[in-house]
C-alpha cells in the first residue's frame, strides 16, 4: 500500500506518517509539506518527502506515477494571520482544491479529509442536551478556521458529486485534539494553555506575560464546555478508514468522546479559580488583543464566541457503524500523558 499525506510537518500529518509507517502492509508514504522534513520522520526509510506548497503547481508531476492507494489531507494553516489573510486563504482553500482535483483525476481509491467541529459555529443558541450530529448545518460565518473548513468541505462534496464515484471520501470533524505529542513535541500555544500555570514557553513572551497576569479562568456562560479527543484515537480512526474495507462511498464523522469538560472542571484541572464575565466583555478583550498585538495573541475575529458558547458534538457514529471504541475520555486526553508518544514527556523531563 502507498499512502499520500499532506501537512506531514505538522502535528496530525506527522503523527499519521510516523504511525502508519509501522504497518507491514505499507510500502511507501509520500509526504507533502511546504516546510522541511521533521526529525520525527527524517530517518524513516518508508517516507518520501516533497517540499512544496499545495496551492502552487509542480508537486503533481512528482507523484502522479506513484500509484497512491490512500490520500490523507491534513495540511492547514490554522492560526489566523493578522495581515496576510489572502495568503492563508490560498494555502487553505486553493491548496485543498488542487489536492482534491489531483485525487479525483488520478482515481485514488480513498480520500480522508480533516475538517473541524468549529464549522458548526459557537452560537448562544447551542445546547448541551442537543449535541451536533453530522447532518446538522455548518453555521460558522466569521471565525476564519471554521469558515474556510466549511468552504473546502462544500467544494469536496461538489467534486465528489460530479465524479465517477471511484474515489471513496471520508471526512472527519475532530474536536480539539491533544495528547503527549501535542503537549511536548509541538510547542502548541492555544489560549487555554495560558491557564496552565506550570507551563512556560520559550517561543512567546507575550503568552507568558498573559499567563502570569491571568489568575482566574473567565467564564461567560453556564453551558460553556470543551471536548477533547486523544491523538491515539485520531490515529486509530483514520487507520480504520484507511485500511478497512468499507462499502460506503461518502461519509462524514464527528470524532469526539462522549464526555464534556465544564468550566468549573477545567479551572480545577488548570489550578485556577473561575471568574464570571459577560460575553460582550470577552469580545471587546479579544478584539483589542488581536489589534494591539497584531495577532501575536491568537484572538482572531469570531474566536471570542468559542470561549463563551459550547459546541457539543455527538461522536458516536463511528462507533455505531464500525464498532470503534474511544480509548480515552475528554478528561483523560487533556490530563493524562499516556499513549504512543508518552515518551515525549519523559524526554522533556530528563532534559530539565
Amino acid at each position: 500500500m502507498k499512502i499520500l499525506i499532506t501537512g506531514a510537518a505538522g502535528y496530525i500529518g506527522g503523527m499519521l506518517a510516523d504511525q502508519f509507517s509501522l504497518g507491514p502492509e505499507v510500502e511507501e508514504i509520500v509526504c507533502i509539506d511546504k516546510d522541511p522534513i521533521t526529525d520525527l520522520l527524517r530517518e524513516n526509510k518508508k517516507i518520501t518527502w516533497i517540499k512544496n506548497d499545495l496551492s502552487e503547481d509542480g508537486w503533481q508531476k512528482e507523484i502522479e506515477n506513484k500509484k497512491i492507494d490512500v490520500a490523507i489531507h491534513c495540511a492547514w494553516q490554522i492560526r489566523d494571520f493578522y495581515i496576510q489573510s489572502r495568503l492563508q486563504k490560498r494555502w487553505n482553500e486553493i491548496g485543498s482544491e488542487k489536492f482534491f482535483d489531483f485525487v479525483f483525476e488520478n482515481k485514488i481509491k480513498k480520500l480522508i479529509h480533516f475538517s473541524t467541529v468549529s464549522s458548526y459555529g459557537a452560537l448562544s443558541s447551542n445546547r448541551l442536551d442537543r449535541p451536533f450530529i453530522e447532518n446538522d448545518p455548518q453555521r460558522e460565518d466569521e471565525y476564519r478556521y471554521g469558515v474556510q473548513k466549511k468552504r473546502v468541505e462544500f467544494y469536496l462534496k461538489k467534486k465528489f458529486s460530479g465524479s465517477s464515484k471511484e474515489t471513496q471520501v471520508f471526512i472527519v470533524r475532530p474536536t480539539t485534539i491533544t495528547g503527549p505529542r501535542e503537549r511536548y513535541m509541538m510547542g502548541k500555544q492555544g489560549l487555554l494553555y495560558v491557564l496552565r500555570g506550570t507551563e512556560t514557553s520559550k517561543k512567546s513572551g507575550m503568552m507568558n506575560m498573559l499567563r502570569h497576569f491571568l489568575k482566574s479562568m473567565p467564564v461567560a456562560s453556564d453551558d460553556w464546555c470543551r471536548q477533547y479527543i486523544h491523538e491515539d484515537d485520531v490515529t486509530d480512526i483514520v487507520g480504520l478508514l484507511a485500511f478497512s474495507k468499507i462499502a460506503e462511498k461518502y461519509e462524514v464523522f464527528n470524532i469526539a468522546p462522549k464526555d464534556i469538560i465544564r468550566a468549573n472542571e477545567m479551572a480545577e484541572i488548570f489550578g485556577r479559580k473561575t471568574m464570571r464575565v459577560k460575553p460582550w466583555l470577552v469580545r471587546i478583550i479579544f478584539d483589542l488583543a488581536w489589534d494591539f498585538t497584531w495577532g501575536r495573541i491568537p484572538t482572531s475575529p469570531g474566536g471570542w464566541r468559542f470561549f463563551c458558547f459550547p459546541i457539543p458534538v455527538d461522536g458516536s457514529k463511528i462507533t455505531s457503524k464500525y464498532n470503534f471504541e474511544y480509548m480515552y475520555s475528554s478528561k483523560d486526553a487533556l490530563t493524562k500523558d499516556e499513549g504512543r508518544y508518552a515518551y515525549a514527556k519523559k524526554a522533556v523531563d530528563s532534559s530539565q
